[in-house]
């Protein structure tokens, strides 16, 4: 660590081949995912989207007002770009940023923004 600051970074090395193998993230906020496989326990994104539907019915009394209007609005955009012939990615992981954010404070909920995001993604690879 030179500078004072922390190295946040990943450091290989080795006098042999070095392999990695699968999605691999670092520093704050980092996130990997893998596309291809099987998304979310095998959920399509439909199904992760109505099963996270069914938890914020079940669970957004534990929301804020605010929290649960915006998640209300962020799922109506996710719904409405799945729905799409041609979903636009960016709109849709931006969309599903905000709906993970809203539903972080429910642990519950989070975890079904997370297999929504997971479920999409391994659907659009």
């Amino acid at each position: 660590m030179s500078g004072g600051g922390w190295n946040i970074g990943i450091h290989q090395s080795g006098s042999g081949r070095i392999e990695n193998s699968g999605p691999m993230a670092v520093g704050q906020g980092a996130r990997a995912s893998g596309g291809g496989g099987a998304p979310a326990g095998g959920l399509t994104p439909a199904q992760a989207l109505d099963a996270l539907a069914a938890l914020l019915a079940a669970h957004g009394a534990d929301l804020s007002d605010e929290e649960r209007a915006r998640a209300r609005g962020e799922l109506a955009e996710v719904t409405d770009q799945l729905a799409a012939p041609a979903p636009d990615p960016g709109r849709l992981s931006r969309a599903i940023g905000r709906l993970t954010t809203a539903l972080s404070s429910v642990t519950a909920l989070a975890a079904g923004a997370e297999a929504l995001r997971e479920a999409v993604a391994g659907a659009l690879g």
